[in-house]
């Protein structure tokens, strides 16, 4: 009976008397209680004994397979069960071995014949049976190949294809996975090239066409699809991985039988993509694969895969995701990288488009592990000294190292997980590069000038610097600092501009799947610029830098467009919260999408980052239209904004101060939105409306620290008293005022020089006289607290690293003071410089803040930013030399910078470093106690809702010019004025015929501060007043500041009226004093 026929039973039976019957009447006599016990078949017993012969249970014949069709309960039992399963649990030891060699022995005694009859028809039908049959023997299968080989292809398929193609078919294929197997096992045993050979002859497509047509060309998928459905790349992988690296020459015929099947069916077929998949997914990704070919002389299998037809690799990416770990994503990025990037000289476009997109994809499989030395998955102790041990003030280190090391510490923990094995330093080696100036150098200048390939090279260097955030800056500064054209201004105009992200203020679009193509472009854009700006000089900025080089890559009209499709999306971002705030946990930390590497709070970041300097462009030299930064569909709700902010006041206020408000959960969700852009965008809201809310935090928090009564049960005044002397106001108000509860109704009594206790006014008037005698005192230069800068701006005097704590007291109680005045509506006439106020706020001065404080550094600086291309800058270190105690003393701006020179490679780093030490760290401490007392009265929280520039005006008034119909409007009258007095009428028309100068001196003379307040005189506390000051002629007018009132005289003519008020203001008279 032949082996193969359809005849199922009768092949059993030739099996069982041809080959088994020993091994059955042997493990019957020494297992029969292991079959009684598990009631097992003869047809199971039998299969024990072909396991024992082939080793592995699917090498047995199909005929026997159990996916014969004809499983029992018992068959499908047999498939999980191992040799070592059959062992007895309660035999001996000894009775064990002896039934296993007993089995060996009969298993070489049954094999005899089979090899006597196989030798006998090596090539026929019958031996190729007994091959099959005798399963995985070198020596056997090597005799078989030797055969093939010398019979060739056209005849063994002119045999196959004559009679009994059904058994020839099933036994080829077994033949040849038994063949593979060997060679999988053993790819450099003296037979393994044989097998190769073998396998080339029957997997050869073209000769099986040749010899047989269609039939053949049946005959040849049909082997192929067998071996592809037992994973054959999977094992042709492990295979190659055993051979040695050194000797390369063994390598080129795996890959010739790697490419083979590819040929079998055709392009683009389900079976061809298939396979194309699995040669890049198990193939290419083979670590050290480039260590085992030629780099300079590459193989068939790259040049097909990465030079000619890589446009597949992308049409195919996710079945090759299928076919790849993460680890051996590592490992493809490494070998096409190292294979690709040696000839972008040469690639064709489309081929850098298809390396460009499959990279990025493969990034996007890897980036979530942390790209460290194979040596340690995890940043050493001593690496982490190193890095921190730069100045870890962020206004004064770098800040890039600290958060990689962040971001590999928050993810240890899935580490080992997906990535069980260490990576290869040689692929490390290779990964490391892809980040490198000289590459990313390199691969720019090779795509700059293609057009089409723009938004695959912003992709790309996207997901790079997302993958390797160390190395952002740097790859940032390549890109900025390009020859090659303005890639910038070109991203913008070709790409973000078109992009329908931000078109409109409340666009659904910024959360659809659909629009996540569209964010890498915007978000490497607003890094970019982010960075630009960082660098860029006002001269820079306005397009008045000399040369090409730093200058703005976008115009004043791309800036402001771009800046509004910013601001829509930040808008969006947080007016829709609440429509993705109900997703599952962990939404908003997770990423925009698998292919956008960034997650929605980064994402919110980078765009409030890039929106927020240019903003701070615009506050400090306005170069957009008025109202451009305004909310326009938001106009109508100030109300809302206002009633949204008092919520989540007294929602924070219930925990800070245990006071019951009836905040329900409801009315805390519609506040969320409107807050949020109060948080994060207040600029887009009208400075009015935001200084509307900043009055109403102060009048709820006023409700909270005022007692309802002025007086106890027993009678007693509850406000507090303090005596300030005129004679030491200064040392009094220090001394006694340091501790008290400033918002808490509070009594200052005048005590003259013989000691006697001055008439008062009210609260506010009180401490208004106390503070007008205080402040020209405290402000005094020659105090030895506070410069001027060139606009005559104060900011603190730096005293050297170790500040006396006395001194800084002193500021500490100066902003106790300020923050009282604006706490009481009370401003301040001596400006501050921006720079130190923008300290205040907590952020960051700008480079051209530096020509007022330091107009030596800051043009020495300037003319080492704008250093002629040929030019080296003058011999220099990353140092600073200041003056403490009146001794010179070196400070190094980075660790060792004593030792390192500046060079033009590095100069812009040293300038930063050096405007950051100069405007942040030298006045580092004395901002942060002055907003510490700032903070006592006036909550940081509501500063954030201003800028520098803002916060001046609330401090001081506007540097606007004084509407007198405002004041008039808000003028009250004592005495026997009245807005129709002849003497009122007459001031008024003088007042009108003042130049600007005067009618602000004339404001000081009265309210001790020449600027209106920020909304206009209404919120002038108390109001602008005007009593009589007398009839008598002769006598000037006089002013009381503490209550912001004038005493007029009744002069008969304007002349007089205009001579006498002239000459009081100008004398700078002062408190009652004429």
């Amino acid at each position: 009976m032949e082996l193969g026929t359809t005849d199922r039973s009768s092949m059993s039976k030739w099996c069982i008397c041809g080959v088994c019957v020993a091994l059955v009447d042997t493990i019957k006599l020494d297992n029969t209680r292991l079959r009684s016990r598990n009631n097992w078949s003869d047809r199971n017993t039998h299969r024990v004994c072909l396991f024992l012969i082939f080793n592995r249970y699917h090498h047995l014949p199909s005929c026997l397979h159990p996916n014969d069709g004809t499983d029992t309960s018992a068959d499908r039992n047999m498939r999980s069960y191992s040799p070592m399963s059959f062992k007895p649990q309660k035999y001996e030891p000894e009775k064990i071995i002896q039934a296993w060699w007993r089995c060996m022995l009969a298993v070489r005694a049954a094999k005899k014949p089979l090899r006597k009859i196989f030798e006998g028809d090596v090539t026929g039908l019958t031996g190729l049976r007994c091959l099959v049959l005798m399963g995985v023997d070198d020596e056997i299968l090597g005799t078989w190949a030797r055969a093939l080989i010398r019979l060739g292809p056209e005849a063994i398929l002119a045999q196959a294809l004559e009679k009994h193609t059904t058994s020839w078919l099933v036994l080829l294929r077994k033949a040849a996975w038994l063949l593979f197997l060997s060679l999988a096992h053993a790819p450099e045993s003296p037979n393994a090239a044989l097998y190769l050979d073998a396998l080339m002859v029957l997997l050869s497509h073209k000769h099986a066409v040749a010899t047989s047509g269609a039939p053949g060309s049946a005959f040849c998928q049909a082997i192929t699809a067998y071996l592809m459905e037992r994973r054959f790349y999977d094992l042709l992988k492990r295979s190659v991985l055993k051979l040695s690296i050194q000797n390369s020459t063994n390598l080129p015929p795996f890959l010739s039988l790697c490419m083979l099947p590819l040929s079998t069916y055709q392009e683009n077929s389900p079976q061809f993509n298939e396979i194309y998949a699995n040669i890049v997914g198990y193939i290419l990704s083979l670590p050290l694969f480039r260590n085992r070919l030629q780099l300079d002389n590459p193989s068939p299998l790259i040049l097909y895969f990465l030079l000619t037809d890589s446009d597949k690799l992308v049409t195919l990416s996710e079945s090759i995701n299928f076919c790849l770990s993460d680890f051996c994503s590592v490992n493809l990025v490494a070998n096409i990288f190292a294979f690709v990037s040696m000839r972008y000289q040469i690639l064709s476009t489309p081929a850098i488009a298809s390396y460009l997109q499959l990279s990025v994809k493969l990034f996007n499989r890897f980036n979530v592990y942390p790209l460290c030395s194979s040596s340690s998955l995890y940043p050493s102790r001593e690496s982490e000294s190193q890095t921190n041990s730069v100045d870890n003030d962020s206004d004064f280190s770098d800040g890039h190292k600290d958060d990689d090391i962040e971001r590999l510490l928050s993810r240890d923990r899935r580490v080992y997980d997906r990535f069980p094995m260490k990576i290869n330093d040689e692929t490390m080696k290779w990964i490391k590069k892809i980040a490198t100036p000289q590459h990313i150098t390199n691969l720019i200048n090779v795509t700059q000038s293609q057009a089409i390939l723009l938004p695959h090279l912003v992709e790309y260097l996207f997901t790079v610097t997302a993958t390797w955030p160390s190395s952002q800056q740097e790859i940032q500064d390549i890109v900025l600092a390009s020859p090659c054209g303005n890639l910038v201004g070109d991203l913008y105009r070709e790409i973000v501009r078109h992009s329908p992200l931000g078109q409109e203020e409340d666009a659904m679009n910024v959360y659809d799947p659909k629009t996540a193509v569209y964010w890498p472009p915007i978000i490497f854009l607003t890094d970019l610029y982010s960075q630009a700006l960082h660098t860029m000089d006002d001269k820079e900025f306005f397009g008045q830098a000399p040369g090409s080089r730093g200058r703005n890559p976008l115009t004043l009209e791309e800036v402001a467009s771009f800046s509004v499709q910013l601001l829509n999306i930040v808008f969006t971002l947080d007016w829709r919260y609440s429509d993705y705030s109900d997703m599952p946990k962990g939404r908003h930390s997770e990423y925009i999408s698998s292919d956008v590497y960034c997650s929605w709070t980064a994402l919110k970041e980078k765009l409030m980052q890039c929106l927020l300097r240019i903003r701070a462009r615009d506050s400090r030299r306005p170069f957009v239209l008025v109202g451009h930064w305004l909310l326009r569909s938001q106009f109508d709700k100030v109300d809302t904004f206002i009633d949204a902010a008092l919520i989540r006041e007294q929602g924070s206020s219930w925990v800070d101060t245990e006071t019951i408000f009836d905040i329900t959960i409801h009315q805390w969700n519609f506040a969320r939105p409107w807050v949020a852009i109060l948080k994060n965008i207040p600029f887009a809201l009208p400075f009015e409306t935001r200084v509307s809310i900043f009055q109403h935090f102060i009048a709820t928090d006023r409700v909270l620290h005022s007692s309802t009564e002025r007086l106890d049960a027993m009678g007693h005044d509850q406000r507090l008293r303090v005596k300030i002397r005129r004679g030491v106001v200064t040392q009094d108000g220090f001394e006694r005022l340091g501790e008290i509860d400033l918002r808490a109704p509070l009594e200052i009594a005048m005590i003259d020089q013989f000691g006697q206790e001055e008439e008062g006014f009210d609260d506010r008037g009180h401490f208004k006289e106390f503070f007008t005698l205080f402040c020209p005192q405290v402000f005094d230069l020659h105090r030895g607290l506070w410069w001027r800068n060139m606009r005559g701006e104060l900011y603190p005097i730096w005293h050297g690293y170790e500040i006396e704590a006395y001194t800084l007291d002193w500021y500490w109680f100066i902003g106790r003071m300020v923050g009282k005045a604006i706490y009481d509506g009370i401003l301040v006439d001596t400006p501050f410089a921006t720079s130190f106020l923008s300290k205040c706020l907590h952020r960051k001065s700008h480079f051209d803040d530096l020509s007022l404080i330091d107009p030596d550094l800051y043009h020495r600086l300037l003319s080492l930013k704008h250093l002629n291309e040929n030019t080296e800058p003058r011999l220099s270190y990353f140092t600073v030399t200041i003056k403490e105690s009146g001794v010179s003393k070196i400070v190094e701006l980075i660790q060792n910078g004593r030792d390192i020179a500046v060079t033009r490679e590095n100069r812009l780093r040293y300038i930063d470093l050096a405007t950051r030490f100069r405007l942040n760290v030298q006045i580092k401490q004395q901002s942060e106690v002055f907003l510490e007392g700032l903070s006592h009265s006036i909550q940081p929280k509501w500063l954030n809702m201003f800028d520098q520039q803002e916060l001046q005006i609330l401090i001081g008034g506007a540097n606007v010019p004084i509407d007198l119909n405002d004041l008039r409007r808000h003028t009250t009258y004592g005495g026997i004025y009245h807005n129709s007095h002849e003497t009122i009428m007459a001031f008024w028309r003088v007042v009108n015929s003042f130049h600007r100068w005067q009618k602000h001196t004339l404001l000081q003379f009265v309210t001790n501060c020449s600027r209106p307040p920020a909304l206009g005189f209404k919120d002038l506390v108390p109001n602008f007043s005007i009593r009589d000051g007398g009839s008598d002629e002769n006598h000037l007018p006089t002013s009381s500041r503490c209550i912001n009132l004038l005493k007029l005289p009744t002069y008969k003519s304007d002349g007089q009226l205009r001579e006498m008020l002239l000459q009081a203001i100008t004398s700078r008279a002062g408190f009652d004093s004429s």
